[in-house]
């Protein structure tokens, strides 16, 4: 393998984590406790998502109070401009 040549992947590894790309570079491997520190944070991150992308009412609270609030003041506006 040509060490001169650089490739857009190693480019973009780097921006992301130069210290990551190092450990790549050297063929280092990560210990088993890394590994498990890693799928735990997976298993984490993934619940989160599904927590999150639950769908939410179509109305809720915050919702239903700015439409009211909003009818309040086009009605405020509707009874000045008729006196």
């Amino acid at each position: 393998m040509n060490r001169d040549l650089v490739r857009a992947s190693e480019i973009g590894d780097w921006c992301f984590c130069r210290r990551a790309w190092f450990l790549n570079d050297r063929k280092t491997r990560p210990s088993l406790l890394q590994i498990e520190r890693r799928q735990a944070g997976i298993a984490y991150h993934q619940g989160h998502g599904r927590v999150v992308m639950q769908p939410r009412p179509a109305i809720s609270a915050e919702n239903i109070v700015l439409l009211l609030l909003l009818l309040f003041v086009v009605a405020y506006w509707l009874t000045l401009r008729v006196c």
